[in-house]
């Protein structure tokens, strides 16, 4: 025991963090654990990998945080973005907790803050001209491969769902799409190599499990295309096509109609953005995006242009004026 009790002093967090990742596996998907990976081997271990469990403190761990957000790219130049420090300090506080519930370290609290003025980067959209320049190319060019395209824009699917889409997925007759699972390329960095591999899984989370009604004029292109159950909706055939590969063609089609160089993810945030400047509520485009939260809608999705702002402060003066002179028209 009085051996066990010295080996709990003196491990570092390094050691420690292994075991709790292995300890975790079971639990987690495998692209978590590769994310999870990747966070340790690249950012964490750096940092706290040397020191003593024990001796850990909230300063080592807020100076962590001003270092990742100075610097914490992997050549030092530029520091990270708020969202993947928060995702290091989440696997962090996850293995400390885990620490003192398997009595490695005494209980203590662990506190950290995040700088205020600091905060996430927006993801660009495509303007009204970018996006009736994509629909018209798609529309003349109509093959399976631009069909997800097409299913991005106008239904707002990430591109591991519309890469994982097969025929049995849509529902002609009751005009739906369901997302059953998304295809990604996983990154495991490993002390002596770095694996990568592909990965077909359940959605991202619970709530992206979801079906999306589809318009009728959607539903008619669809049909022209449609396959046996078990193909893949973008290869036509058995065959899936990777991310990786999906996203050089689509920064292609965006080349040759000179059209800004944006993520394909970005489909996906103007289709949000335009859904609620056409006045659809923040919760219907919520549940079609697969938010478990309308704040995560509002917060990453919705990006309202500034005419749009003065048009709602423009409607709100004319309501107040139309209801003022109604007012004195009744008084007598």
């Amino acid at each position: 025991m009085k051996t066990n009790t010295n080996r709990r002093k003196n491990i570092k967090f390094s050691e420690w963090i292994d075991i709790w990742l292995q300890n975790e596996r079971p639990f987690i998907k495998e692209s978590t654990y590769a994310t999870y990976t990747n966070i340790i081997e690249n950012h964490i271990k750096s940092s706290l990998g040397t020191k003593n469990i024990n001796h850990i403190q909230n300063n080592d761990l807020q100076n962590m945080i001003f270092k990742k957000l100075n610097s914490g790219k992997l050549n030092n130049r530029k520091g990270l973005s708020l969202k993947t420090v928060r995702d290091i300090m989440t696997v962090t506080r996850s293995c400390l907790n885990s620490a003192m519930k398997k009595g490695i370290i005494k209980r203590k609290v662990f506190e950290y803050k995040f700088p205020k003025n600091m905060t996430g980067k927006k993801i660009k959209i495509f303007t009204h001209t970018e996006q009736s320049k994509l629909f018209e190319y798609i529309i003349s060019n109509l093959d399976e491969k631009s069909l997800g395209i097409l299913i991005s824009l106008l239904c707002g699917l990430r591109i591991g769902e519309i890469c994982g889409l097969k025929w049995c997925d849509i529902d002609f007759k009751n005009e739906m799409l369901s997302v059953n699972r998304t295809i990604q390329r996983i990154y495991i960095k490993k002390p002596l190599l770095r694996e990568t591999r592909i990965v077909i899984s359940s959605p991202k989370t619970s709530s992206s499990y979801r079906s999306i009604p589809l318009s009728k004029h959607l539903i008619k292109i669809m049909k022209k295309f449609q396959k046996e159950d078990t193909f893949y909706l973008i290869s036509g055939n058995k065959n899936f096509i990777e991310p990786r590969i999906y996203r050089k063609y689509f920064y292609s089609i965006l080349s040759s109609l000179n059209i800004s160089k944006l993520p394909f993810h970005s489909l996906r945030h103007t289709f949000a953005t335009q859904a609620i400047e056409l006045g659809t509520d923040y919760k219907t485009v919520s549940e079609i995006l697969g938010h478990s939260s309308v704040n995560t809608t509002l917060n990453l999705y919705v990006h309202p242009k500034m005419e749009y702002k003065k048009k709602c402060l423009s409607l709100i003066y004319q309501e107040l004026s139309s209801s003022s002179k109604k007012i004195k028209h009744k008084t007598p």
